[in-house]
């Protein structure tokens, strides 16, 4: 007869579960406690909704942290457990499991490589991205070692190289895309699979001669490296488009667009507080990764961009970036992609005409593709 379940083996049950550190489960405790004290001063008896968003450990899932820590979600009478994982193929698996009714992933490389294995998801609402550009990284870079022979002004250098990428996401066709542009052969480099997490201290070891990180694990490598640092490529344009937001099941999407707006606005007005208050942002997002350094946040949220609204811009790039993954071939897909696989703007339009003041301080969208920067390479 197995023991009897406690207390304290549910919590480290749960926590094994859901991939979630002590520290996490603490945080995502507190903030139900934040979220329904605020709705019991706002909405009275209302029925709370359990939600579960599974994002990436990284800062692109800030607006999440965010909106779960402010009570955005507690307001709109969601109580939403946000679970954090280590890849955007991890995020996909779980929402078609059904483990999760939202994921943070990529609108372009991640639901592209999901549309083509059959995992039908859509973007619900997007929080990270540059509305001007058709293809802008800014979170995304490739850093190198000096005493490995890297040098940025000879992209040469980098070839023959053993360099840490994550392999299908969005770094990876990034690190790709940069060896096209500058004539080389990434057969020449050795490529090994490595948790982003892990990245800074493989390189900082020397295990690896390059690495191809997101933020905030691109500030810390550059810091501990210091002088042997070398930034081959951060944040650039051209390579790939850098769209992120919360992603679900287009059919159910459809199914549950009220449910899906109530969502969307904590995530929306939590976006808002982003671009105003990255400071503020980066010491929330400590609660959640752990071991994040603030001045490593500071240094990372200069990269970033967070602007909801996709335009023709953005819709390009999506399109674009998911068809190039088809005739480079890391897909297989019969057909080609187009916008309406990447996107569901129902709830958002919703959103922009009951909320303007989430959105007033961005500038104007480009009217047509010739107003585009970061045409993709």
């Amino acid at each position: 007869m197995g023991k009897k379940p406690n207390a304290k083996n549910q919590r480290e049950d749960a926590m094994r579960r859901n991939n979630t550190t002590p520290r996490q489960l603490a945080v995502a405790l507190a903030a139900g406690i934040i979220g329904a004290a605020a709705l019991a001063g706002t909405t009275g008896a209302q029925q709370m909704r359990d939600v579960t968003f599974i994002v990436v450990n990284n800062l692109f899932s800030a607006p999440a942290y965010v909106a779960a820590e402010n009570g955005y979600w507690g307001k709109q009478g969601l109580n939403v457990a946000v679970k954090l994982t280590g890849s955007g193929r991890a995020v996909t698996q779980a929402v078609r499991a059904g483990d999760a009714q939202f994921g943070h992933a990529a609108l372009s490389t991640t639901i592209a490589s999901a549309r083509a294995g059959g995992n039908m998801l859509k973007g619900a609402v997007a929080y990270y991205n540059n509305s001007a550009y058709i293809a802008k990284a800014g979170g995304r870079a490739i850093i190198g070692r000096k005493d490995r022979g890297i040098d940025a002004k000879n992209p040469k250098s980098m070839e023959g190289k053993k360099i840490a990428y994550l392999t299908g996401s969005t770094n990876d066709v990034y690190l790709r895309a940069w060896f096209r542009k500058n004539h080389l052969d990434i057969s020449k480099s050795t490529l090994v699979s490595v948790p982003v997490e892990n990245m800074p201290i493989t390189i900082a070891q020397g295990l690896v001669d390059a690495i191809a990180p997101w933020e905030p694990y691109t500030a810390q490598a550059v810091r501990e490296l210091g002088a042997n640092a070398v930034v081959v490529s951060r944040g650039e344009e051209g390579l790939v488009t850098d769209v992120i937001g919360a992603v679900a099941n287009e059919d159910w999407i459809k199914k549950n667009y009220d449910f899906t707006e109530k969502f969307a606005t904590g995530i929306a007005e939590a976006t808002a507080f982003v671009r105003k208050h990255p400071k503020e942002t980066v010491d929330i997002a400590t609660r959640y990764l752990d071991g994040l350094n603030v001045q490593d946040g500071v240094n990372a949220m200069k990269f970033l961009d967070w602007d909801p609204r996709l335009s023709v811009c953005t819709i390009e790039g999506l399109v674009s970036t998911g068809n190039d993954m088809i005739k480079t071939g890391l897909l297989k897909k019969s057909t080609p992609f187009v916008a309406d696989d990447f996107y569901d703007g129902t709830v958002f339009k919703r959103i922009v005409d009951k909320h303007p003041e989430f959105f007033s301080d961005l500038p104007p969208l480009p009217k047509t593709l010739a107003d585009c920067k970061g045409k993709l390479s």
